[in-house]
């Protein structure tokens, strides 16, 4: 949501309770694109920002958008939770789920069993799977807050996508563990259900660092707000 004039008008005379926006899968690269998600806890959907023509508002728009921002910043402090409990519970639930997504290790060996994988391949995929079971375990011991993760959780996206690579590069297998993304029967499909379910957690986690969010960035608004009377009447 934008902070344009209309738009913040709207907002704030529903005291800027305005719904959170559907959160996007941790790490998704753990799923069948590979692709790279933004990170609960550490990225957000910007619901509030300062409008970009505030030097166009007239001074009673202002004075009310300024009224209206505190009233609802009031009503946003109330539902939230302090800052470090629901950084504490957000680090907490990605530090579990993490745990979760590192079972593809025991996925790929049952592949290599399934799809008949030998040699040199073989060798290679049970590579990436020490990987996850002992390089990438052993560095959660250097993850101790919310601020370390994103560096850990680029790494276990990096071997992951790599590891999709290397499957695209023997196309017999790649069709192989295509479909069996689609299966809720085969080990990597109940892998992605078993994720599903356990980032359902991580969502709720969320939805309280993403009020601390909403609160610091109308904040910043309300001082932005501040400021421009300031100037005017300066």
């Amino acid at each position: 949501m934008n902070f344009n004039h209309t738009a913040i008008a709207n907002s704030l005379r529903a005291a800027f309770l305005a719904s959170i926006l559907s959160l996007i899968m941790i790490a998704s690269s753990a799923h069948a694109d590979g692709k790279k998600r933004d990170i609960p806890g550490i990225s957000h959907a910007v619901v509030y920002e300062v409008p970009v023509n505030i030097g166009d508002l007239s001074e009673h728009e202002v004075e009310q958008l300024l009224e209206r921002g505190k009233t609802s910043l009031v009503a946003l402090r109330a539902d939230a939770e302090a800052p470090s409990k629901a950084e504490e519970r957000m680090f907490a639930e990605l530090m579990r789920h993490d745990l979760v997504r590192l079972q593809i290790a025991d996925v790929i060996k049952q592949m290599v069993s399934d799809y008949g994988v030998e040699g040199e391949f073989a060798e290679k995929l049970m590579g990436y799977r020490s990987t996850f079971m002992v390089d990438l375990f052993a560095e959660r011991d250097n993850v101790h807050s919310l601020q370390d993760y994103p560096a850990y959780d680029f790494r276990f996206t990096a071997v992951y996508m790599s590891l999709l690579f290397a499957f695209q590069e023997h196309p017999e297998f790649y069709k192989m563990l295509r479909a069996d993304m689609d299966s809720d029967t085969s080990p990597i499909g109940k892998y992605r259900i078993v994720l599903d379910h356990s980032f359902e957690q991580v969502e709720q986690a969320r939805k309280e660092m993403d009020a601390i969010h909403n609160i610091e960035d109308l904040e910043k608004v309300i001082e932005a707000l501040n400021q421009e009377l300031i100037s005017r009447k300066g």
